[in-house]
């Protein structure tokens, strides 16, 4: 049996499909003969699909990049409840945790390996790959690898050479071309042709089989409402009680977030929320409550929504301006992926775009301001330098978002002028008051987290928390399944009841300075990072023209994706109607 004819008869048993979905069989055949691809294809359309079928077909193991810890999850949870040998290993992993999960893909007990980009920062879990078969290496949001994608992120800049660190399982592919690494197959569901071209090129794939099955999704019915901040709330109200059926609003900050669920539940609307201000916790009741349609409204950070594989969200609204057409394409993308009619919605004044120039300030921050800073560490003394954002700040002189010291100094580590060590930081100290058996004997029965914290740090360290010690947040998070919010309330709760002594992490910057660079002469590509600016000045004056046009709003979308079999009216937009 040919490996495509295997994969077909594996759609069904394994999958529940009869039949491939446009373009799906031709570029899984490109892949099981070996090739390079990059798939673009929309949001719900069976991008998973192109890699992991291969995968079931292969003798080896497929490594997938995947950027976020619950995306991942959810694939190998939906994976292994089909029977299918998937697994993971991320950060909420315990070191020997992981070492068995390796040690595993070695004895070849997974198809599917799902990682985040930044693993392949660990020299040691590269090196162990080394001792496995890679028969195919999928990246999966391969926008992010783009700096002209709206999520660039530099850990996906090491994938290239992570690939080539694995070596190739036969040195050519089926197609007689000679390659020093597995075949690597993109998948995005957002990319224009600048951001394909870039994907290639970032990747180094070669003569890479490209699918683009379009962007459209004919079931969503584009609106754009031009009204007045103060009004907002209640247009949202209006078409919650119009449109049946679940809906997400995504806002621009945590306030606002929880300011419109105030207003929400104040109007009888049962509705979560979901930002990084809420502990993880907090964020997987809400979502899961969501997903199993116990509430039917979520508002939400654009931190919600990513591997949210919910069918039936009739109404979307954006209530704040997004910052680039490609964020608003793939949120608008989570409504209707069952098929029928849905509404997608964005409320627009003026006045919304201070908030997106004040994200890109913080994200572009200004060679001055740069500059101010790196004089500012220099003259600290002592090493390494402890200090805040607001300090920094402060130090510098400057106006500007705190979030645009987070970026500079960002800039300033990838240039080599300083490290940021990302261990130690996270170094917490308790001592208990009493013995173990006084402290115990004192805690809250019903204070559920608060004995979770107290078992993990008891079974961890035993009698040292008497004499008193360091101990590492993340260690404790992990082993005993906690959130960080959760692990240091419960301490400051009973460092409050007289039980123990606690000092939370140092929350500021350890820095270590490692070039000189007198009087901020910084060797720096200034006229890239200039440019990078001017592309999302760019983004930005194209998504706000969005709200503006007089033409078919779903032929805009897709005219920006170089679809140009867009319509001239789709017959169901605002504007067309």
């Amino acid at each position: 049996m040919s490996l495509l004819l295997e994969a077909k008869a594996r759609l069904e048993e394994s999958f529940g499909h009869v039949a491939f979905r446009p373009g799906q069989e031709e570029a899984i055949g490109e892949i099981l003969r070996g090739r390079d691809a990059l798939i673009v294809m929309p949001t719900g359309a069976g991008k998973s699909l192109c890699y992991q079928l291969p995968a079931l077909c292969l003798p080896g193991v497929t490594i997938v990049v995947s950027p976020l810890i619950a995306l991942m999850k959810d694939q190998v949870d939906d994976l292994n409840g089909r029977g299918l040998p998937a697994a993971f290993i991320n950060s909420t992993m315990s070191s020997s945790a992981m070492s068995e999960r390796l040690r595993e893909v070695v004895l070849g007990r997974y198809k599917l390996l799902y990682v985040a980009p930044e693993r392949f920062y660990d020299k040691r879990f590269v090196e162990a790959l080394k001792e496995v078969e890679v028969s195919l290496f999928a990246v999966d949001e391969a926008h992010c690898i783009s700096e002209w994608g709206h999520d660039f992120r530099p850990s996906y800049l090491t994938l290239k050479s992570a690939a080539i660190a694995m070596g190739s399982p036969h040195g050519v592919s089926s197609s007689g071309t000679q390659r020093d690494r597995p075949p690597i197959i993109a998948l995005t569901a957002t990319a224009t042709p600048d951001v394909r071209d870039d994907i290639i090129s970032a990747l180094g794939l070669n003569n890479p089989y490209v699918l683009v099955t379009g962007f459209d999704r004919p079931n969503l019915r584009y609106g754009v409402f031009r009204v007045d901040p103060g009004e907002k709330v209640m247009h949202a109200l209006d078409l919650i009680n119009e449109v049946k059926g679940p809906a997400i609003i995504y806002a621009g900050t945590r306030d606002t977030v929880d300011q419109l669920l105030d207003v929400l539940n104040m109007n009888d609307i049962k509705a979560v929320g979901y930002h990084a201000g809420l502990d993880k916790r907090q964020r997987d009741e809400n979502q899961q409550s969501f997903m199993n349609d116990e509430v039917p409204v979520m508002v939400a950070t654009n931190a919600f929504g990513l591997g949210i594989d919910k069918t039936n969200v009739r109404l979307l609204i954006h209530y704040d301006l997004p910052g680039t057409l490609e964020a608003y394409y793939q949120e608008a993308g989570r409504a209707g992926r069952d098929g029928a009619a849905s509404f997608v919605v964005l409320f627009y004044h003026p006045s919304d775009r201070y908030l997106r120039e004040f994200f890109l300030e913080g994200e572009n921050p200004s060679p001055e301001l740069i500059r101010a800073i790196w004089r500012y560490l220099t003259y600290q003394v002592g090493e390494p330098i402890y200090t805040t954002y607001a300090e920094i700040l402060e130090g510098a002189g400057r106006r500007a978002p705190e979030l645009a010291i987070g970026t500079a100094l960002n800039i300033l580590e990838r240039a080599g002028y300083l490290k940021r060590p990302h261990t130690g930081a996270a170094d917490a100290f308790v001592r208990i008051i009493g013995s173990l058996a006084v402290v115990e004997a004192a805690l809250n029965p019903r204070a559920r987290v608060q004995a979770q914290v107290w078992q993990a740090l008891k079974m961890r360290y035993g009698s040292e928390l008497e004499a008193g010690l360091y101990f590492n947040i993340e260690e404790i998070v992990r082993e005993g399944a906690i959130s960080r919010e959760g692990l240091s309330r419960s301490l400051r709760a009973m460092s409050e009841k007289g039980l123990c002594i606690y000092e939370p992490p140092f929350r500021g910057q350890e820095i270590y300075l490692l070039k000189n660079a007198p009087g901020g002469e910084l060797d720096l590509d200034w006229a890239a990072l200039s440019k990078k600016r001017e592309r999302e000045e760019t983004k930005l004056n194209i998504m706000e023209a969005y709200t503006y046009t007089p033409a078919c709003r779903r032929g805009y979308i897709l005219k920006y994706f170089g679809d140009n079999s867009a319509p001239n009216n789709c017959g169901a937009c605002d504007n067309c109607q």
